[in-house]
């Protein structure tokens, strides 16, 4: 499945896969969103795929947001597909343990 994005009320739903061909896409979308935004929430409950490039763009995503006083959580604990890539990367401390 390609990578898709989904926005609801503020809730960015990621679908697909995520990984070091489309993180720099999905910087770019991210940052541009932050610009006009204090708070967003990600969803990647619905990633089917990720690598590890990708676990280091969120994390890197979600310390950056608190540099410039944003915030961003992100989603995705119950997510078995990325859970083990998160784990080997030390990232999974940036998922919210709260479901939206």
């Amino acid at each position: 499945m390609a990578l898709e994005i989904k926005e609801n009320r503020g809730l960015f739903e990621i679908l697909g896969r995520v990984t070091s061909q489309n993180t720099n896409a999905l910087k770019i979308y991210f940052d541009t969103i932050l610009e006009s935004t204090e708070i967003i929430v990600i969803s990647i409950e619905n990633i089917t795929e990720m690598d590890s490039s990708a676990a280091l763009f969120f994390e890197q995503l979600y310390k950056d947001a608190g540099k410039n006083n944003k915030v961003v959580s992100i989603v995705g604990k119950q997510n078995n597909a990325i859970s083990k890539v998160m784990e080997i990367t030390n990232t999974d401390y940036i998922l919210s343990s709260d479901r939206t």
